[in-house]
């Protein structure tokens, strides 16, 4: 029932669950372009868009690492977007750097990643389950607490686990 509820769920002024997960081409912290295109196919992806000013966020991000670890092996990649504002993105290669992060962090400097995704609504922390046929297959907008194993769920099922 809870596919058929997804299938049938309209996000608020975005993208809908079960639809094409919009690509895009973005610069990661190093430089480097990444393309959201590479990945569909061969890997789930889980999209964590956050900013080093949002703390919420930032308690997300350990999650995503712990995350990453145990199901990269299984096929998982991890796209962590920074929304943070041009004069911030020198902190943004630090703080993951702080929190240990290891997966891929790409800079949304216009935040249209962020547009593609949630339309006008723009809160963060926000998380995107993508599948390996590039459909979005679970969604979470401002992460509370305990939200952790609900993520966790729902890569598992896209993972097939």
């Amino acid at each position: 029932m809870r596919k058929l509820s997804a299938l049938l769920l309209v996000l608020l002024a975005g993208v809908a669950v079960a639809a094409q997960a919009p690509l895009f081409q973005l610069e990661d912290v190093n430089g480097n372009n990444v393309k959201l295109s590479d990945y569909i196919g061969d890997y789930v992806v889980v999209l964590d868009f956050w900013a080093t000013s949002c703390s919420p966020c930032l308690a997300v991000m350990p999650h995503m690492q712990e995350l990453y670890e145990e199901y990269k092996d299984d096929g998982l990649r991890v796209i962590g977007i920074s929304e943070d504002l041009p004069r911030n993105v020198s902190s943004v290669k630090a703080k993951a750097r702080e929190l240990g992060v290891t997966y891929t962090i790409v800079l949304d400097q216009n935040a249209a990643a962020l547009q593609a995704y949630q339309g006008g609504d723009a809160g963060i922390p926000f998380i995107v389950v993508i599948g390996y046929d590039g459909q979005i297959t679970d969604t979470f907008r401002r992460i509370q607490p305990g939200d952790e194993d609900k993520i966790e769920e729902a890569v598992v099922e896209a993972l097939g686990l």
